[in-house]
């Protein structure tokens, strides 16, 4: 709800038929900015955030934990299923560096400056960091591959948004469960995220080896689909109910399944579905990250403001610049790290993260204005420069 309690959802009939209608009518304003040369999900966040100016505020709906979920699996899903296997291999390294090391060193960053330049209470600024430090390039991604950049590339920029979600959501709730209880030690912490990462691959992976069985049994595509989609949801279920990370699992399920299963011919019916499905999805998102959007506290706090949006783009540079190792890649050009660079969105994750804190945390408003900034300026004010800016770039090896 956008009044009172922001973490709360209230879905009704009247609600869904809005929500219904203003994606027919952000579809249509997507496909002007797409023929415009311009990113669609910054269009559709507009027209969610116009639209959140004039709805009456029992209409309202919130990107919250709960409701991204209904949509993660099948993102994080398609995500997984479609990168190249030869390049994933290939680029293991770059996204390993950007996943872990980066998302520890981004929130590392962003949480100092909001203590020292934001004022902000060390709680308070450790959640921001992890909220923050996860990057949302699924805004960006179909304009990387309409502008047909390198696969390394793309499975880079891919690979990052599905491994550093799951590592930010588990170091997010880490940091709550230890502010919140303060019983927890560093070691506490450090074997609950082991566990957290580890057991959602592993159940990913065992839902996939089970999906692989299903499919080379059935040959039908409507078997497929279903199958898939059972391990797509059924993956993330299960490790969410184990307190471990659905997002790993969903994304785990998805690389493994396709590089287990069966060659390509076979996939066509799968992959149009599941395009269509993401395209839905990620639809829906936007619009909700726009409906959630509280431009009004986009500048509320300046001092906070200006360390964090700082410290984000300072973060993002030292890791296209110095951590990401594309010396053993071949055709891979200096010009990569600019693209890396630009890829550094945040979307809907962080604010359903920032949304979803517990009332009583310290500096949740604080945190909420920071999360907003940072959101609007990436995805929105940023997203409409990606496209020129990608353009200039050489970025295929001549």
């Amino acid at each position: 709800m956008r009044k009172g309690n922001e973490a709360r959802v209230v879905l009704t009939p009247q609600s869904v038929a809005v929500i219904v209608v203003l994606l027919a009518v952000a579809y249509l304003f997507a496909q002007i900015a797409h023929h415009a040369g311009l990113p669609p999900a910054a269009a559709i966040v507009l027209v969610g955030i116009a639209a959140g100016g004039m709805l009456p505020g029992d209409l309202h709906v919130a990107l919250t934990p709960a409701v991204l979920a209904l949509f993660l699996p099948a993102l994080i899903f398609e995500g997984a299923w479609s990168i190249d296997a030869e390049a994933l291999r290939r680029t293991a390294w770059a996204i390993v560096a950007l996943a872990v090391p980066g998302v520890a060193f981004t929130a590392v960053v962003v949480a100092s400056a909001s203590v020292l330049g934001g004022r902000l209470a060390l709680p308070a600024a450790l959640a921001l960091g992890t909220i923050i430090a996860a990057t949302d390039p699924v805004a960006v991604l179909a304009l990387f591959r309409r502008l047909s950049v390198p696969i390394d590339l793309l499975t880079i920029v891919e690979g990052e948004s599905i491994a550093n979600d799951g590592v930010a959501v588990v170091l997010t709730q880490a940091v709550v469960a230890y502010t919140v209880s303060g019983a927890r030690s560093f070691v506490a912490i450090a074997g609950s995220f082991a566990y957290v990462s580890l057991a959602g691959i592993a159940i990913g992976v065992a839902f996939g080896a089970v999906g692989t069985l299903v499919l080379r049994r059935y040959r039908m595509p409507w078997i497929g689909i279903v199958a898939t989609l059972v391990v797509a949801y059924g993956s993330y279920a299960v490790a969410s109910f184990a307190a471990a990370s659905g997002i790993l699992a969903s994304a785990a399920a998805g690389v493994a399944l396709p590089a287990l299963a069966f060659d390509e011919d076979e996939v066509r019916a799968i992959d149009r579905f599941w395009d269509g499905t993401s395209l839905v999805a990620n639809s829906i998102v936007f619009l909700l990250v726009g409906l959630s959007l509280r431009l009004d506290r986009v500048f509320h706090e300046p001092p906070l403001f200006l360390a964090v949006v700082t410290a984000v783009v300072a973060s993002r540079a030292v890791l296209a610049y110095v951590f990401v190792p594309l010396g053993g890649l071949p055709g891979a050009r200096a010009a990569w790290r600019h693209a890396i660079a630009l890829a550094g969105v945040r979307g809907g994750l962080s604010l359903a993260l920032a949304l979803g804190l517990p009332e009583s945390f310290p500096n949740r408003a604080q945190v909420l204005d920071a999360v907003f900034a940072v959101v609007f300026l990436t995805l929105v004010v940023q997203g409409w420069t990606l496209a020129p800016l990608l353009r200039r770039i050489p970025l295929h090896a001549r």
